[in-house]
Order: C-alpha cells, then sequence, then structure tokens
C-alpha cells in the first residue's frame, strides 16, 4: 500500500498480509499519525480507489471522526490517480532493475521496493523539478553519503561478552 503526499510527492509504502478493511485502516492510522508528526500539518483529504476494502463501517466512522473528505476514483480509470499510479509503475520498474543488477534472491522484493521509494524521496519530482520530496516533508535538507548499492556487502560487529561458541561465525 502506497501513500503519496499530494504536495510533496513524497512516498510511503507499507506492505500488507492482506488487503483488508482492518489492515488498511490500521496501516493508514499508522501513517496518520507519523505525518502529522513529522510535517506539523494535519491529513484533510484522501484520494483513493473504488477497492472495496474502503467501504465499510470501520472506514466511515474513522472518516466522520477524523472529519476526512474521502475522493474516490471512478473504477478502471487509473488516470483519474495518476500521480499515484505512475509512481508505481516507476517504484516497480526501478525494483526490478535494482533485483536485475544486484542478483539478489527474489525473496528481497520488499527490501528492495523499500530502498527504492527512500531513494525516490531524494529525488526531485517531476512535478516540482529543483525540490525534493523528503526536503519538503520534513523541512530539512537531506544527506545522501549513505547511500550504497542495492545488494551490497555488509557487515556487522557482534560483541565478543555475548559468549558464543569460539566457532560462531
Amino acid at each position: 500500500m502506497m501513500m503519496m503526499d499530494g504536495f510533496s510527492s513524497y512516498r510511503t509504502i507499507a506492505f500488507l498480509p492482506a488487503k483488508s478493511a482492518d489492515i488498511t485502516l490500521k496501516v493508514l492510522k499508522s501513517y496518520q499519525t507519523e505525518a502529522e508528526h513529522q510535517t506539523g500539518k494535519r491529513i484533510r483529504q484522501l484520494r483513493l480507489d473504488m477497492g472495496r476494502e474502503w467501504f465499510n463501517t470501520a472506514w466511515e466512522q474513522y472518516r466522520k471522526d477524523q472529519s476526512l473528505v474521502f475522493q474516490f476514483t471512478t473504477p478502471y480509470a487509473h488516470q483519474q490517480n495518476g500521480t499515484a499510479e505512475r509512481s508505481m509503475c516507476t517504484i516497480l520498474d526501478a525494483t526490478r532493475s535494482a533485483m536485475a543488477e544486484s542478483g539478489m534472491p527474489l525473496k528481497y522484493w520488499a527490501d528492495a521496493v523499500s530502498t527504492v521509494v527512500y531513494i525516490r524521496n531524494l529525488i526531485p519530482s517531476s512535478r516540482r523539478p529543483g525540490t525534493i520530496p523528503a526536503e519538503l516533508w520534513s523541512g530539512r535538507r537531506q544527506d545522501i553519503s549513505h547511500l550504497r548499492p542495492f545488494g551490497t556487502i555488509a557487515y556487522t560487529h557482534i560483541p565478543g561478552d555475548l559468549n558464543l561458541s569460539k566457532l560462531f561465525p
């Protein structure tokens, strides 16, 4: 499930075990809390596709409690939510490229998607050339010196006081 801020084009991704009303509502509540805390602004409007998970009493009650406006797109008219749809295509294309380039097994697809979304938030968007979504979102200049190619080998230090076997790798 991808959430995208309409002003900054900042994207957040959540991996759902199922696309049910309860799970999507839980993810949105978590996103709303985090987004409002990070930006200092309140979410007022959501644009949603015509998925069945949005039409139930729990979502309707949440909409009323939060005073949210829901904008639903017409079924099979993806162009009505074009920015988000195009963003998903771009993310999937970049994920395929990252997986192919790294040679990593397909079981790491979610890590690749997360990495691509993270990097896309650090690249100027076509909607607002010259601005970076993460900078608009957080209000702070972003540092990219920590970035490495996806699939780069990394090591971790395991403290010796863990009393592991002498033969532990």
